[in-house]
């Protein structure tokens, strides 16, 4: 679908107040809108469990885990710290040229998938966001992009930074990191300047607070904040024009947004895809959405575990290597 057709259907859907599923891929290029009633048949085209929303019955567990082994979902074929260096540096290198922040860099990984059917790590997984495209992706995201509530409130939670819950002293470790509050202060910094596009009295509700995930792999620690603000009266009814303006989400991207994105284009050296992208629901009252992160993508027989992490000036490029290897994983109870 062309983004603008995609723009005006979702702009008459809102207004009528029916409820449907949206998924913007980070190029903006394959967007997808669905009403909810197309969205009920017993194999439809998206699955989605959302924390308040959701077309499919509650599934068994259909692995046993015998300790947390990425290897029941999955072999990886990282690419080499040499590799990823080669990426790191020439992004900080570009970064320094165009005066940039923070970016958030990302490389796919390469995988060899278990089982290719993308419903079993639908099924198993324990996400507050699960999407599932038909051969294409399948997402298990802890990341909310924007809520708005029916009386017009916007909010808004970053995530930055990660840390192995099992590392000594953890959290604080992260939270007291210079690097870390340095590198998720830009990032809130940059959230709001954005949201205050679309709402006014934005303001930190919550900042650096840390919640503990569980994984296929380790236990983590990982930092968000919550941004809030009222949405300002003209994008009540226009969803596209706020959508338009907003992505792709800060928190994937960096600061200064437009620079942030030459570095990004420069140094990944790939397509996105969905990833980073956002998927959203719109119930005729209320929208939910979240970022399309800790994502396994199909691209033709290929399949790729796609992984980031925000970097400064002040990054250490071994450490960013670790931590995109980190979030290579399968979230489970």
């Amino acid at each position: 679908m062309k983004l603008k057709s995609f723009y005006k259907q979702m702009d008459e859907l809102t207004a009528s107040k029916t409820p449907y599923l949206f998924i913007i891929d980070f190029e903006k290029s394959n967007p997808l809108i669905i009403k909810l009633a197309d969205l009920s048949n017993p194999s439809p085209l998206v699955k989605y469990s959302f924390p308040s929303i959701t077309n499919v019955q509650e599934q068994p567990v259909l692995l046993n885990y015998g300790g947390n082994q990425s290897e029941e979902f999955f072999k990886t074929s990282p690419i080499s710290f040499e590799v990823y260096n080669q990426k790191f540096e020439l992004a900080q290198k570009m970064m320094k040229q165009l005066k940039v922040d923070v970016i958030n860099l990302t490389i796919p990984t390469p995988i060899e998938l278990t089982n290719p059917d993308l419903n079993v790590i639908f099924n198993t997984a324990q996400a507050k966001y699960k999407v599932l495209l038909e051969d294409k992706f399948v997402c298990c995201s802890p990341e909310i992009f924007v809520r708005i509530s029916a009386d017009g409130l916007i909010s808004t939670y970053p995530m930055k930074g990660i840390i192995d819950a099992n590392i000594p002293n953890a959290q604080e470790l992260i939270i007291q990191s210079p690097k870390e509050q340095r590198e998720h202060q830009t990032t809130v910094n940059l959230v709001m300047q954005e949201l205050s596009i679309v709402a006014d009295e934005v303001e930190t509700a919550r900042f650096r607070y840390l919640d503990r995930l569980t994984t296929s792999n380790k236990d983590l620690y990982q930092v968000s904040s919550e941004v809030v603000g009222k949405l300002k009266a003209e994008y009540h009814s226009s969803f596209s024009r706020l959508f338009d303006k907003l992505l792709p989400a800060g928190s994937i991207l960096g600061s200064p947004r437009n620079e942030a994105l030459k570095v990004i284009e420069c140094s990944e050296g790939y397509s996105r895809g969905y990833y980073t992208g956002i998927c959203g629901i719109f119930d005729g009252q209320t929208l939910d959405s979240c970022v399309l992160i800790r994502i396994i993508e199909k691209e033709g027989e290929q399949s790729f575990y796609k992984s980031g992490g925000g970097i400064t000036l002040q990054s250490n490029a071994k450490s960013e290597y670790e931590e995109i290897k980190n979030k290579i994983y399968v979230p489970v109870a």
